[in-house]
């Protein structure tokens, strides 16, 4: 269970810069989709590079250190990431937000395939 009690106001009020740092890092699909696999559970590098068939490991790494530094997901041993207990509601939260948003557009929203 998660709750948070926060007013719209408040929110409203809060520093751009680090809200965007979070949003542009879980924004990226291939990210996204990190985040999705990472909130079921830990997973060793090799997985991740298995699952998400990226081009190269570079990629992958980029990804992962863009998505630590959001203060998305962490390093619990050498070579496994996870998504912090405190942080999977809130990625949740963004996946029912933006489903949301899709759901009552009156403009079709068209898949992204990202460069990588």
């Amino acid at each position: 269970m998660w709750e948070v009690t926060r007013s719209p106001g408040w929110l409203l009020h809060q520093p751009t810069g680090p809200l965007a740092t979070v949003l542009a890092a879980a924004g990226h699909p291939a990210r996204f989709e990190i985040l999705q696999l990472l909130v079921i559970g830990p997973k060793p590098v090799a997985d991740l590079q298995t699952e998400l068939a990226l081009a190269s490991p570079g990629q992958l790494y980029h990804h992962l250190k863009t998505l630590a530094s959001a203060g998305l997901i962490e390093q619990p041993e050498r070579g496994v990431y996870r998504v912090p207990p405190h942080a999977i509601f809130p990625i949740l939260a963004l996946a029912a937000a933006a489903t949301d948003v899709i759901e009552r557009s009156s403009t079709p929203v068209e898949p992204h395939d990202p460069p990588g």
